[in-house]
């Protein structure tokens, strides 16, 4: 009688045999697998940025043109309502402003007094500069800086003010003599001011009224080459008369002038001079504001 084999041992020695031979080749592959995620190159992808209009707005925060400083933009108002005010097309609405305008600075004497009277009055005002008068010499220039970072406004008069009689021969404007030198001293203000500097209100040397009241024939294109710019043209409906008449008037005398100017209007775009002898318009200055208040206005500035 042959003699039986137990099987059951050889069965368990085998299939033990396939488990270790299974975990041998799961380790081996996982590791070929690993090394190969870390040699391989890197997968680019693409991302597509959507710019919205958030993003928009903040970049252009950085090449948004400035007229004022950020003290300053609580005193502005907009120089398209000015303009109408003073074409007798604004509306009353019971708020009486007074827009104090220097034009002809900067100077070295007069100015720095009036700016020391309109910051002991916490006063802002606009300043129609001339181009020759800011680049005279550095103290000018500081100037120009001074009446910036105080909150003042800052208009464009020209850069030569007329000088030889180059912008109106014949009693004519030369437009395009005219507004080159209107560049010229929108130059002249970004080299001090920093590029990104802009102003839209310009004040004619003698006023645009002068020339309406020359007929002048080429305001027509004057006008079209100023709404191409964006730019406005300012006048004034007072002043004290600091630059014509008796000269020299005293302080008292150039008050006596705004009270006769000033009659019944809410709105009042003053005109005044800070240039070079003009030091009694700086002494009439304290009264002239001690008026305004009086009477009940608050003093803004044009952009």
């Amino acid at each position: 009688m042959k003699k039986r084999i137990n099987k059951r041992p050889l069965k368990i020695s085998l299939i033990c045999s396939c488990i270790f031979l299974i975990l041998i080749g799961t380790i081996i592959i996982g590791k070929s697998f690993t090394k190969d995620e870390v040699n391989a190159e890197p997968v680019i992808v693409p991302i597509t940025t959507k710019v919205t209009a958030t993003t928009k707005a903040t970049n252009n925060e950085s090449t948004k043109n400035f007229t004022v400083n950020k003290e300053g933009e609580k005193y502005i108002y907009d120089a398209t309502k000015v303009s109408a005010i003073l074409n007798y097309k604004g509306k009353n609405d019971n708020q009486k402003i007074a827009f104090l305008t220097f034009d002809d600075g900067p100077s070295t004497t007069v100015t720095p007094k009036v700016l020391d009277i309109l910051k002991e009055n916490n006063v802002k005002a606009t300043f129609f500069l001339v181009g020759q008068n800011i680049e005279a010499n550095e103290k000018s220039k500081e100037l120009v800086k001074r009446e910036f970072n105080e909150g003042h406004a800052i208009g464009n008069h020209t850069y030569n003010h007329n000088e030889h009689n180059s912008l109106f021969p014949n009693n004519k404007i030369n437009v395009p003599i005219f507004m080159n030198d209107v560049k010229k001293n929108d130059n002249a203000l970004k080299n001090i001011l920093g590029q990104d500097f802009s102003t839209r209100i310009l004040r004619v040397p003698g006023g645009y009224m002068s020339r309406a009241y020359y007929r002048d024939p080429n305001l027509p294109e004057f006008d079209a080459k100023l709404k191409e710019r964006n730019m406005i043209s300012l006048d004034w409906n007072a002043e004290i008369k600091d630059a014509e008449g008796k000269p020299n008037k005293t302080p008292h005398e150039l008050l006596n002038v705004l009270k006769e100017e000033v009659g019944t209007q809410e709105k009042l775009v003053i005109l005044m001079h800070d240039t070079y002898g003009k030091m009694q318009t700086a002494n009439a200055l304290p009264q002239i504001i001690e008026y305004l208040k009086g009477k009940g206005y608050e003093f803004r500035t044009i952009k």
